[in-house]
C-alpha cells in the first residue's frame, strides 16, 4: 500500500501516531544536543577536558545524525520538523535531567546524561514496537538509533567514577 510518495507501508500502519513520536524523539535529540553541549562548556576539575570533548562529540552525533536522520523521514511523510524552537521542550518525551549546579560534579553531569539516553533507548524501542512489520523504514531508523543511544548509555556508564556508577545505581533503584 502506497499512501505517501515513495513511503510504502502496510494497512496496519498509523502514520499519525509514528510522526507524533518521531516528532517527540527529533525533540528530545535537539534537546539532548543543547545539554551535552553545555556540560562540554560547564564542566571542569579533572579530567574536564576530555570529558567535555566526548560531550561535545555526543551532541553533534544527537544533532548531525540522530535528529538529521529522523528529518529526513518526517520528509518522507511530508512533515517539516518544527520551526519554532520553543515548542521541542512541550513536544520532547524525555524533557532533560536537572543539571546540577556545581560544575566539578563531574559526575552528575554524566549520570544526567545517562537518563537522558535511558529515556532515548526507551522512546526508541517504543518506536520499533510501533513500527515493526507495517513500517520498515522507520523500523530500520529505530533499530539503528537504538544501537546509537545503547552505546552512548555504555560509553557515558563507563566514564563515571566508582562513587558516581554507586550514585547512578541509587538513583536508577530509587
Amino acid at each position: 500500500m502506497s499512501g505517501w510518495i515513495g513511503v510504502e507501508v502496510s494497512p496496519k500502519f498509523n502514520k499519525d501516531k509514528v510522526v507524533e513520536k518521531l516528532l517527540s524523539l527529533f525533540a528530545d535529540e535537539w534537546i539532548a544536543g543543547y545539554y551535552y553541549m553545555v556540560t562540554a562548556y560547564t564542566i571542569k576539575g579533572p579530567h574536564a577536558e576530555t570529558i567535555s570533548e566526548i560531550f561535545l562529540k555526543e551532541s553533534r552525533e544527537e544533532l548531525e545524525k540522530h535528529a538529521k536522520m529522523i528529518a529526513d523521514r518526517l520528509q518522507d511523510f511530508d512533515v517539516d520538523p518544527p520551526r519554532d524552537f520553543k515548542s521541542l521542550y512541550d513536544l520532547s518525551g524525555c524533557k532533560y535531567p536537572e543539571l546540577p549546579n556545581d560544575p566539578y560534579d563531574i559526575d552528575g553531569f554524566i549520570i544526567a546524561a545517562i537518563k537522558a539516553e535511558l529515556c532515548a533507548i526507551k522512546g526508541y524501542k517504543e518506536l520499533y514496537d510501533m513500527t515493526h512489520g507495517p513500517d520498515p523504514v522507520t523500523e530500520e531508523l529505530a533499530e539503528d538509533l537504538l544501537r546509537d543511544e545503547t552505546r552512548h548509555r555504555t560509553e557515558l556508564v563507563n566514564l563515571l567514577s566508582r562513587e558516581g556508577l554507586e550514585r547512578l545505581r541509587k538513583e536508577l533503584t530509587g
